[in-house]
């Protein structure tokens, strides 16, 4: 009986190619490689990187309101309306809960305000927002109830509009430390990922791109 011949690797190349060959359908697709449409629109994708945003800066707004600090508090207000101080100082002199709230003001912010302009954000939309969303010197009670329900509402729209785009988005960002990265942070990576393929797959996973 004649002693089987080893088969070079080119020769195992090129019988695999053989049998892929023979299972090409039309347009010259393989079976079980074929993409797949992904169902979710990219609105709805950029709707659920903004309203997990809103939730996390939600969630920070609260907590230090719950935590008993006042954002309208006569020594913050005062600091940051001393004049002809720079904004540094300003800054400096400002109590940590007040700069917190701040960042947190400004996250909130700038989702909600992308998403309905998607344009830069000039000075009369920061005042409106302010208004609508966030206490001022001189609020009521009351009035700043109804600031913090708003909050709450627009947040509820956003993830309603995301659908179902926003529990996927929930659950991939957990990879970027449990928060959706911000606006300026996704541009960045976006970038990277054009000659990062290990990135690029990354951001698609979570929706990102």
């Amino acid at each position: 009986m004649p002693t089987p011949r080893i088969l070079s690797q080119e020769e195992k190349d090129q019988a695999t190619m053989g049998e892929m060959a023979g299972n090409v359908t039309v347009g010259g697709v393989i079976p079980g490689t074929e993409k797949v449409k992904d169902p979710l629109t990219e609105g709805q994708k950029r709707q659920a990187n903004f309203a997990i945003r809103m939730e996390n800066a939600l969630r920070q707004l609260e907590e230090l309101e719950d935590s008993g600090f006042n954002p309208v508090n006569l020594y913050d207000i005062a600091v940051n309306n001393l004049p002809f101080v720079p904004d540094a100082v300003e800054r400096f002199l400002s109590s940590p809960k007040y700069k917190q709230y701040e960042r947190a003001k400004l996250d909130f912010s700038t989702a909600q305000l992308r998403q309905e302009t998607g344009a830069v954000i000039n000075d009369s939309e920061i005042v409106w927002i302010n208004k609508t969303y966030f206490p001022e010197f001189g609020d009521d009670p009351g009035t700043m109830l109804a600031k913090r329900q708003a909050r709450r509402d627009a947040y509820a729209g956003m993830k309603g509009q995301a659908g179902k785009a926003y529990d996927r988005t929930k659950k991939e960002v957990q990879s970027f430390g449990g928060s959706a990265p911000n606006e300026d942070a996704l541009i960045e990576l976006r970038q990277r990922a054009q000659t990062n393929p290990e990135l690029k797959a990354k951001l698609e996973e979570a929706g990102l791109l």
